[in-house]
């Protein structure tokens, strides 16, 4: 089991929330736009990585995610908080000339339900995502853990805005 502590916002919130699926080898082009909609909205971003490795247990009282591997043959990584940080330190860099205020957060599981359970918690406007990447490994996962755009369509009520990838526009 590990914990991994909440991030600072980088700018003063607003009260409208736009909450972005992000992952750690995205492209920018997915959180560049997400901020450019949130600016429009008036609203503030919410990146939310989503490490389907592993599976939420608990929240600390400071809002400290507990996790444990989904593998119950694996060995907890204690180097994940460093790459929550790394992650953090690349959204810092990807948003450094934006105006929109933003922070970092982690969770743990299923993608679509951690969108869509963080977009409840902080009654966000919206929920960005970006299409998936082209290839074989994409679209096997796809197929195998189902669309996460979809399934955001069909099990909440908030607008979802596809963001088409770099990859996907080629």
């Amino acid at each position: 089991m590990s914990g991994i502590s909440s991030l600072p916002w980088h700018g003063e919130p607003t009260a409208a929330l736009v909450v972005v699926g992000v992952t750690p080898r995205q492209g920018a082009d997915v959180v560049l736009t997400a901020a450019w909609f949130a600016a429009r909205l008036g609203a503030s971003l919410v990146c939310l990585w989503t490490d389907e490795s592993h599976l939420t247990i608990g929240r600390g009282e400071d809002g400290t995610v507990m996790t444990t591997p989904l593998d119950p043959d694996q060995v907890d990584d204690e180097g994940r908080p460093n790459a929550v940080e790394e992650l953090h330190d690349r959204m810092k860099n990807i948003l450094s000339d934006s105006q929109t205020a933003w922070r970092l957060r982690y969770a743990a599981g299923s993608p679509a339900k951690a969108l869509h359970e963080v977009a409840e918690e902080l009654d966000a406007t919206a929920i960005a995502i970006g299409t998936r990447d082209k290839g074989f490994s994409h679209w096997a996962a796809e197929k195998t853990d189902g669309s996460v755009a979809v399934w955001l369509a069909r099990n909440q009520h908030r607008p979802v805005i596809l963001i088409p990838t770099a990859n996907a526009q080629r």
